[in-house]
């Protein structure tokens, strides 16, 4: 996941079921804030950069690494918040410098990622951003904490870490992180501030008509699911009733003959279709049918054993519907 150093907590660990993506954009830039705003699910991440309210880049990457920014990025994190009940928001401040700094290594390339630290030479790495002149961040990271280290024609410009809000000159935190197990390092080249374009997304895009979309194609995907169970359900209802039906004709038809499908029918019939076998009330007046037609063909001692059998049927099937 594409995670950046904490910097000055605006918000953090808002639950990402409870909020709506134009609501969060819409406060973020009418209150003018210069920071990011990170987006954190189970598995996918999303990262917003402000500068005084303009929504400068949005960065979304998902389980497989795969990333979308601008209008793709935006469609992506709606559609997540929509349809997922989890993840959680948070809004760190950061200054001016170091937003455009943050802003330039989302819009730049990746040229080394996850490599374990213990395995790089980092001396000849850091010749070779020097050497080249590099416009780039050199990320280290473990899974808790994060430092970065910003390059402008391969001189270090400056450090970012966890509860930083602008860049700084010291590399004590880097170096900290550098030293802890399982470190590893990502190297990103980034555009020049000459070369960054400063437009607001906010302005040509439509997050109200994005979040709508996604909210209508997240309620139709529901309704059809909830169709479906609900045709799903009265199969499988139909054809235990079904079988239910002809349990409790061949129990009849034990003790009075072929006649008793008849009796069978006649009172299913009367009583509403057999799903009256699965309804207390109507089973009630069903059984009480059945007896009286087979009191006329058989022995009361028969009678009752068969109303008994037809009752322990009843019963045992009626447990599940």
């Amino acid at each position: 996941m594409f995670l950046l150093p904490k910097g000055s907590p605006l918000f953090e660990n808002l639950a990402v079921a409870k909020l709506k993506l134009p609501d969060i954009l819409s406060k973020l830039s009418n209150g003018s804030f210069t920071g990011y705003a990170n987006f954190v699910f189970q598995v996918d991440t999303a990262i917003l950069v402000f500068e005084s309210g303009k929504l400068l880049s949005v960065l979304f990457e998902d389980k497989n690494g795969m990333r979308e920014s601008g209008f793709q990025a935006l469609s992506a994190l709606a559609e997540l918040m929509v349809g997922t009940g989890s993840g959680a928001l948070n809004v760190y401040k950061l200054s001016k410098d170091l937003t455009m700094c943050i802003h330039a290594l989302m819009e730049g390339e990746t040229l080394c990622k996850a490599q374990d630290l213990k395995l790089i030479d980092i001396n000849a790495l850091l010749k070779k951003i020097k050497d080249d002149r590099m416009n780039g961040c050199l990320r280290i990271y473990t899974d808790e904490h994060s430092a970065m280290i910003f390059y402008k024609d391969g001189a270090p410009l400056g450090f970012f870490h966890d509860g930083a809000n602008d860049i700084e000159t010291s590399p004590v935190e880097s170096q900290k992180i550098a030293g802890l197990p399982g470190a590893k390092i990502d190297l990103f080249s980034t555009q020049s501030s000459d070369e960054l374009m400063g437009a607001n997304l906010l302005e040509f895009t439509n997050i109200q008509k994005i979040w709508d979309s996604c909210v209508a194609l997240h309620k139709a995907i529901i309704d059809k699911s909830n169709t479906e169970r609900v045709e799903r359900d009265r199969k499988i209802l139909a054809q235990q009733l079904a079988e239910l039906e002809e349990i409790v004709k061949s129990i009849v038809i034990e003790y009075v003959g072929s006649v008793g499908r008849g009796i069978v029918d006649k009172e299913i019939s009367n009583n509403g279709g057999n799903t009256c076998l699965g309804d207390a009330d109507r089973t009630k007046k069903f059984m009480a049918g059945v007896e009286r037609a087979a009191k006329l063909l058989v022995s009361g001692t028969n009678n009752k054993v068969m109303m008994e059998k037809l009752s322990s049927a009843l019963t045992v099937s009626a447990t599940g519907f």
